[in-house]
């Protein structure tokens, strides 16, 4: 979907349940994706979040306030027709996670990877079964394939629309791992937020906060809570 800015063409948002699935009419106009194809929605909830934000639209149309409506978008239009695609792109940050990948210094940064990475690593040992490597610096390491193998599966049964959420949920944090606690709500979404950002804002109180890299972290924060919100909704 396009970003830029267009005008509210309709006065009433309404949801209509056909079959099992549901669609969002835009006065008496069915809500269709950028490529023309009727959104149709697995189940209530997720429809009235879509509707909420159109309904905050007013005289012109933001689309980057419409998280929940480009997600779903994408899911449709995209995920549905590349769901190997998809997949193989997220096996690649299995290998690669964010938290895998520690500072060499200083001190007060390692202390703040530990205290805030390790326990996301320890419930991925525990929760499938694994052992995970973690090194320093930016050499390449490389996880047992078995482990590699047990957090992959985790995508085997995800519908289009959950695979898109977790998509959207690793791409932004950088890490896989991450990505599987929000799905399973295993820490607050503030909590494994911070946790992607962990870097970020280290820097930021090291060098001062830039006003334009801020602007960027607070919609990324938006899509990714409101991905996790959406997860709740799939599951």
């Amino acid at each position: 979907m396009s970003l830029s800015i267009k005008k509210v063409f309709w006065d009433l948002v309404t949801i209509k349940q056909d079959a099992s699935e549901y669609c969002i009419y835009l006065d008496n106009h069915l809500l269709k994706t950028p490529k023309k194809t009727v959104l149709k929605l697995p189940n209530y909830k997720l429809a009235n979040l879509l509707v909420d934000e159109l309904k905050q639209q007013k005289d012109e149309i933001d689309f980057t306030k419409m998280p929940a409506n480009r997600l779903a978008n994408a899911a449709i239009d995209q995920t549905r027709n590349q769901i190997f695609e998809t997949k193989k792109i997220l096996e690649e940050y299995a290998d690669t996670d964010l938290l895998f990948y520690r500072a060499e210094k200083p001190q007060e940064l390692i202390d703040e990877q530990i205290l805030i990475w390790d326990p996301f690593i320890s419930w991925a040992e525990n929760r499938f079964y694994i052992k995970l490597n973690i090194t320093t610096g930016v050499i390449p390491i490389r996880q047992h394939p078995k482990s590699i193998e047990s957090l992959v599966s985790q995508m085997t049964q995800m519908s289009s629309f959950q695979l898109t959420v977790f998509n959207k949920l690793v791409t932004i944090s950088g890490s896989y791992i991450l990505g599987l606690a929000a799905l399973e709500n295993t820490m607050s979404a503030e909590s494994i937020w911070n946790a992607a950002i962990l870097d970020e804002n280290w820097q930021a109180s090291i060098w001062g906060e830039d006003v334009e890299q801020k602007q960027n972290i607070e919609l990324k924060k938006l899509e990714f809570l409101k991905a996790i919100e959406i997860s709740t909704l799939l599951s």
